[in-house]
């Protein structure tokens, strides 16, 4: 019985394979267009910026960790880490993560397999 289980497992967990890859790796499958209009890449640090507003104040930054379907659509966006300021104002963490989730990517190929994608990402209003 306990061969069956370790054996639906490893079978289980191939069929779900993810890739981790780094934020850099990642956005140079970004698509023309595949940032919604208020996010902006910075290829120099490998983060993402949003100008400052009330969903983003000034300076604030936040840690995002995302997973990316074998599309290229992010499926899930969730804060990990968020600064918090001298000031009562935080990043709103839903809200980024709603424009995170709405990112296209080129798929990853590995050899001739399509692949989804796990990665971090950090989000800079400036």
């Amino acid at each position: 019985m306990r061969a069956i289980l370790v054996y639906l497992f490893l079978l289980s967990a191939g069929l779900s394979a993810e890739s981790d890859v780094t934020a850099r790796e990642q956005f140079n499958r970004l698509l023309p267009g595949g940032l919604p209009d208020s996010l902006r890449y910075d290829p120099d640090r490998a983060s993402l910026k949003l100008t400052p507003g009330e969903n983003c104040p000034a300076s604030a930054h936040g840690f995002f960790e995302f997973n990316i379907n074998s599309q290229g659509e992010v499926t899930r966006a969730r804060g990990v880490s968020i600064s918090r300021l001298a000031s009562t104002q935080v990043m709103a963490v839903k809200w980024v993560s709603n424009l995170l989730l709405q990112i296209h990517f080129r798929p990853l190929l590995l050899g001739n397999k399509i692949t989804s994608v796990h990665t971090f990402a950090t989000v800079v209003c400036q």
